[in-house]
């Protein structure tokens, strides 16, 4: 694990916590309704998944690995943060969810060839991660011949602006791909963050190169999240990307 992985694994692992109490009234909710984490475009492509083996890489707060589950997919979830899978396999014992929850680098899977039906990454994920590239080839790497690869993004258009309420000022230009350190605070002092901004050409780039074919690609929503200061409700929400693993 490189030192920009390992530092953002700290971080995560110290503030896992915190970050999943945000979810204690709804992740009961996403296993019974998924449409309360999964939108209706996600929904489309990922079709009937009951019995279909799913990896969802970066799961964090595991709301869409209880929303699949409770579809009745087999799920597997992977993450960084121990903590964070920790907080998840007890939440998902407590209503008997069979999902088997795995520590990993995105980078480096340890799974074996073609061993899913469909591949999810979505959220914000890809801002943790050091190399894309390597990345969206593990997802595609585990994908079995004619899998799906869904991946559902913050769009990268939101990433460039500076945290101000009465109008939009550029703070990162949109090619500067970082990494942007910060400072994170959490309950075991302050450690180091490192954000990767990646374009959209990046993420369609990564994908094709990883072995996938891209059959959709939508850009939606434009509702504002509680951490975003300027008014972005301009802007695409969302990128969503639909791979399909190549036949040959």
């Amino acid at each position: 694990m490189n030192h920009y992985h390992e530092a953002n694994k700290r971080g995560w692992d110290a503030t896992a916590e915190e970050w999943q109490k945000r979810v204690e009234k709804i992740w009961r909710k996403a296993y019974e309704d998924p449409e309360i984490v999964l939108s209706e475009l996600e929904l489309k492509y990922l079709g009937d998944v009951k019995g279909k083996k799913v990896c969802v890489l970066g799961s964090g707060d595991n709301l869409v690995v209880f929303a699949l589950a409770g579809m009745g997919a087999k799920v597997t979830s992977v993450d960084i943060s121990q903590k964070q899978l920790d907080i998840a396999a007890k939440r998902a014992k407590e209503i008997d969810a069979n999902i088997e929850f795995v520590q990993a680098d995105v980078v480096d899977l340890p799974f074996k060839d073609e061993s899913f039906d469909i591949v999810y990454t979505g959220g914000h994920v890809a801002v943790w991660v050091s190399n894309l590239e390597k990345y969206y080839s593990e997802a595609c790497r585990i994908l079995k011949r004619e899998g799906l690869f869904i991946v559902n993004e913050y769009h990268p258009f939101r990433r460039i602006w500076a945290e101000i309420p009465d109008r939009l000022e550029i703070e990162h230009n949109y090619f500067d791909r970082g990494p942007h350190q910060w400072e994170r605070e959490t309950p075991k002092g302050i450690i180091p963050a490192y954000e990767f901004h990646w374009t959209i050409e990046d993420y369609v780039m990564a994908m094709l190169k990883g072995g996938c074919e891209l059959v959709a690609l939508h850009e939606y929503g434009e509702d504002r999240e509680d951490f975003e200061i300027a008014n972005l409700e301009c802007i695409p929400h969302y990128l969503l990307l639909v791979g399909l693993k190549n036949r040959e």
